[in-house]
């Protein structure tokens, strides 16, 4: 059972009359147990619980029903039972209907919540069925009015200073609005003395500001010299801060305050920006300065929470592993920090830093966790002086200046702050200015760039690569990211015109990780683990050696924006193959795998590949006609009715895309054997039509269409026409439905090139395509057009796994299509549209198609499946003995 289904049934509890004497059975088949299990739970022979009405299944759940004391008294008998030492579960759990109290045994962690909203709490009983309950790290707070006040300043400056907002000048506002983010930060936690920056502002500048342009740039020029060399600036400037570390090099200029920028200014001065975290610092300085920018390169800001889903299982897991494990050896606690201090960082897209930011954080609390607990087991004394982990060890590559000097910026606030932390922590800090050398950011393409040039793998220590690379399909790129993706495949094998940009930092981070001390984790558009991709692109990352880690499987993207991006992604990490656990993440929740394919199941890596027929013997399915014939062939309601009354009737046949397969569209086309070209002609309408379509034909670019002109009365491609019925399939429908649609037609119904067609086919063919499990498979092996289900007859159906049916099991599935059909028929004139709108379907018709999953997949496994993982990984066996055993064959 995945997630879900342990909250829908948990829900159902919640909502049943409460039986004390039935809940702990109820919770046990709610938490993934077997009804044979459950029987015998029942039955008293697998029950170990000593407490009167209670339920002990060994390393589960231990339940009893609260007794007159109470649910807390009856939850403290049940940490006291003997019998819970010996058998150790995972939950611990006490109610009376009414109120619930429930503890992690292992860890003391408790629940209090009312009967009802146990559903609520699913996460917290996961361990009850054998899953980890992984959280992952909570959003930072952000402070949204620091953007918007310093939006709304750099709108003002903008429109006092129409120059600064042309191209030539862009790079100019971004670098002003870096400096004074960064005044005013240091200013605020102690980087500068207190109000320094702002009072010198405000005591030169005017009133109304009319002096802020020449004071900034003062300001500016001063704190990029030591003090002893401003004689040539204003007397008030000597007294700023030395900034030095590239900070204010290079030209220094500041647009002109009207009344209303000023006050902006001002405004944002006042803000506390010791709240401004630096893992948003560069993202907030991109959103206000340049909007646009990430946008174009197909990149999203990532959330700190997204962050820690790729850095968390790619190292830090591990590292708290390890310091857990030598808490109480100071030798144990020194080799951690030792190999701390030799991990490199690299985000070879780095944008303004934000995964940088994080690792380094994370690093640095984690140093200063084990040094405070070398301090308590040998004394103060000892601990060393400064931190081990130098921002020199982060590397990153980014193809815009402004952000890759950004990037470096929020690495010397990210410093700051930690030394500051650690400072607090054991008294002493390193000074905070003049700045020093900092993290390893190189301005360029990450595409053409050798990145053992940027981070040599070849050092002591541990590289790892993390990171959110740009998302952007073929037909968004343009001609120089085309380019650059052509030049990270140029010794590929195989097509990969059709992957997602983001495949070829996959490919360079197994290039750059094969055979070294290093691994990588990449966030990614979920297309890369989808359809054709896969065949595609993992053959060549998997070989030689590397094997998938982990994987977050797909994930809605959230982000600190304020209008999330509506993406789908995945979270993929890559090692050399080790004999380390596998680690799969369904949203907050960790299972192990034994291997982790690239479709992100665990199963044995098997690549599914277009096949011209069906490897399981299946009936052929078709792709749809495609008339080419610039709609000319094709005729409305009114159009088809004239032809029929004035005695053409014969030469018209219904016609059926997508749209008419599912919405119930009508519309009509003209259909003319090469025997019935003269009749036809007989019809000026008709005539006009076929000349219309020759015509058509001889302006297109493609030969094999103009090779058609001459016969313009029949479709350029025809796959089949049925002698009785054809069953269609449209190839692209929407994600929301609950079932793929499928229909059946009669003779007279020609399919478009817009759905795939099996002709005079057996009806139990829908029973199959109307089915979850087919669903399923076609989700994964054939990919999605945006978020709707794309389906193939090469890919889908032609490499779908089935059982040795029995004629009598074929028989059944028949009768259960005819279910199905009969069922809609019953809500004619409703639509697929309508009858398969999930908030709406009608429940007779559910009823049909459970009847029809479970009839189904009884004949795979004996009975229903419980998950869709279930399904997947099962048919994925299934399709990998297929295919092992038709190459030993051909061999």
């Amino acid at each position: 059972m995945n997630p879900t289904d342990i909250f829908e049934a948990l829900e159902a509890i919640a909502k049943a009359p409460f039986d004390p004497a039935e809940f702990g059975f109820s919770f046990a088949e709610a938490t993934d147990n077997a009804q044979a299990t459950v029987s015998k739970l029942r039955g008293g022979s697998l029950n170990r619980s000593d407490i009167e009405g209670g339920v002990l299944m060994n390393l589960k759940f231990h339940y009893a029903p609260a007794d007159a004391l109470g649910v807390e008294a009856t939850l403290d008998a049940l940490k006291g039972s003997k019998r819970t030492a010996k058998h150790k579960p995972a939950i611990l759990i006490a109610t009376d209907g009414e109120t619930v109290a429930a503890e992690h045994w292992k860890s003391g962690e408790r629940l209090h919540c009312a009967f009802s909203e146990i559903g609520d709490h699913f996460g917290f009983f996961l361990p009850a069925a054998g899953k980890d309950r992984y959280r992952p790290a909570e959003e930072n707070p952000v402070d949204v009015k620091a953007t918007g006040k310093l939006a709304k300043l750099y709108d003002a400056l903008v429109k006092a200073n129409p120059d600064w907002a042309t191209d030539a000048r862009r790079h100019d506002m971004n670098q002003f609005m870096t400096r004074l983010i960064f005044c005013m930060f240091a200013e605020d936690v102690g980087i500068f003395p207190e109000n320094q920056f702002s009072r010198a502002i405000f005591t030169h500048a005017g009133d109304k500001g009319e002096e802020a342009h020449g004071v900034l740039i003062s300001a500016f020029q001063a704190m990029n010299l030591p003090k002893n060399k401003r004689t040539d600036l204003p007397a008030w400037s000597h007294d700023l801060e030395y900034v030095n570390g590239g900070l204010f090099a290079g030209t220094i200029d500041a647009p002109r305050f009207d009344v209303i920028a000023f006050r902006y200014l001002r405004e944002a001065c006042d803000l506390d920006w010791k709240e401004i975290n630096p893992d948003i610092f560069g993202s907030m300085i991109q959103s206000v300065a340049d909007p646009k920018a990430r946008a174009e390169l197909g990149m999203h800001y990532t959330s700190v929470p997204n962050i820690m889903k790729v850095l968390g299982p790619l190292f830090l897991d591990e590292l708290d592993a390890e310091i857990d494990k030598a808490w109480d050896r100071p030798n144990g606690l020194r080799k951690v920090l030792d190999r701390m201090s030799a991990i490199r960082v690299f985000d070879p897209a780095c944008g303004s830093g934000n995964f940088l930011v994080v690792a380094y954080r994370e690093l640095r609390a984690r140093e200063i966790r084990i040094l405070r607990r070398l301090g308590e087991i040998e004394g103060q004394t000892q601990i060393q002086m400064w931190s081990q982990i130098p921002i020199t060890n982060f590397y990153g590559i980014e193809i815009t200046d402004f952000s890759a000097e950004t990037a470096k910026l929020a690495m010397f606030i990210a410093e700051y702050q930690a030394n500051a932390m650690f400072g607090e922590a054991f008294g002493r800090k390193p000074a905070a200015l003049p700045l020093k050398v900092g993290a390893s950011i190189r301005n360029g393409n990450a595409l053409r760039i050798d990145w053992a040039d940027v981070c040599s793998p070849l050092v002591d220590g541990e590289v790892f690569i993390a990171g959110n690379p740009p998302f952007l399909g073929g037909r968004n790129m343009n001609a120089d990211q085309k380019a650059d993706v052509a030049h990270a495949f140029r010794d590929f094998s195989g097509s990969h015109k059709a992957l997602d940009m983001v495949a070829a930092w996959y490919l360079k981070a197994s290039e750059y990780i094969r055979g070294k001390r290093a691994a990588a984790a990449l966030v990614a558009t979920n297309s890369i683990c989808q359809g054709a991709s896969v065949p595609a692109l993992w053959p060549k990352i998997l070989a030689d050696g590397l094997e998938i880690s982990f994987a977050h499987r797909t994930f809605k993207w959230r982000n600190n924006a304020s209008a999330n991006a509506a993406v789908m992604c995945v979270v993929v990490g890559l090692r050399n193959s080790s004999g380390r656990p596998k680690w799969l993440f369904d949203e907050t929740v960790r299972n192990a795998a034994a291997n982790i394919n690239a479709y992100l199941l665990d199963a044995d890596d098997s690549f599914v590949t277009p096949e011209r027929i069906s490897i399981f013997g299946l009936p052929e399915m078709l792709f749809g006609n495609m008339p080419r014939d610039g709609g000319h062939l094709i005729l409305d309601q009114s159009e088809a009715e004239m032809l029929k009354s004035s005695g053409y009737g014969h030469l018209v046949r219904r016609y059926m895309g997508s749209e008419e397969v599912i919405k119930g569209k009508e519309r009509w086309c003209l259909w003319i054997e090469d025997h019935q070209v003269d009749e036809a002609r007989t019809s000026s309408f008709i005539s006009e039509r076929l000349d219309a379509v020759a015509s058509n034909r001889l302006e297109s670019p493609a030969t094999s269409t103009q090779d058609f002109s001459n016969r313009p009365h029949r479709f350029v491609q025809i796959q089949g026409v049925a002698r009785d019925h054809s069953i269609l399939v449209p190839s692209v429908s929407s994600e929301r439905r609950p079932y793929l649609p499928v229909a059946r037609f009669g003779a007279d119904t020609i399919s478009s090139n817009l759905n795939q067609a099996i002709y005079d086919a057996p009806e139990w063919c829908i029973a199959l395509i109307a089915s979850r499990i087919h669903l399923v498979w076609i989700a994964t092996v054939c990919g999605k057009l945006k978020s709707d289900f794309r389906y193939s007859n090469t890919l889908g159906w032609n490499t779908f796994p089935v059982p040795a049916f029995t004629e009598s099991q074929l028989e059944a599935l028949s009768q259960s299509a005819r279910a199905i059909l009969k069922t809609r028929y019953k809500h004619h004139p409703a639509t697929i549209a309508d009858l398969y709108d999930p908030d709406k379907m009608p429940e007779d018709l559910r009823a049909a198609h459970r009847a029809n999953d479970d009839l189904l997949e009884s004949m795979y496994i004996g009975r229903p499946f419980k998950t869709d993982t279930e399904r997947l990984e099962h048919l994925f066996k299934l399709y990998a003995a297929k295919v092992k055993k038709l190459k030993k064959e051909a061999a």
